[in-house]
């Protein structure tokens, strides 16, 4: 049985994103990032700000990686808590709004080959921070260190 080729995608950072007190990169993630639309990046950040996690009252640091599949979207918002382990909600758009997607399950999927890039990079650069006295220049160290390229 022959299966279609998965094309590669391509990771781009598109900037800092600030949510009240948590500081996120923002990725976006498709085989051309260029047709990511502007209004699905703001639909996005509107499921993020009114999210229940609420990162408004949250000092942290993480990353979104917006997923484009085919017609629709996976949002990926990951926080580090400030300790070693990574956080993460996902949400899907295909009713046409973001929504959190429903993973309640023993075995469940994580991030898959494209994002695992993204992941791999964050992982390496929170894995120096851990390493500093988490200043604020650290910080910022950390939020400048993006990831570019194809996946």
């Amino acid at each position: 049985m022959k299966t279609n080729a998965y094309p590669s995608k391509y990771a781009a950072p598109i900037g800092l994103y600030t949510v009240g007190k948590t500081r996120f990169k923002w990725y976006n993630l498709a085989e051309d990032p260029a047709e990511v639309l502007l209004q699905d990046i703001q639909s996005a950040k509107i499921c993020i700000e009114n999210s229940a996690e609420n990162f408004q009252d949250t000092d942290d640091l993480g990353f979104v990686i917006l997923h484009q599949c085919g017609e629709h979207y996976l949002l990926l918002v990951c926080t580090w808590r400030s300790e070693n382990e990574l956080w993460e909600s996902v949400y899907y758009n295909g009713s046409g709004t973001f929504e959190i997607w429903d993973r309640n399950k023993t075995h469940l999927p994580t991030y898959c080959v494209w994002e695992m890039g993204i992941v791999y990079h964050e992982s390496q650069a929170w894995k120096k921070h851990l390493g500093t006295f988490r200043e604020e220049s650290d910080k910022k160290d950390y939020l400048d260190n993006f990831f570019e390229g194809e996946v």
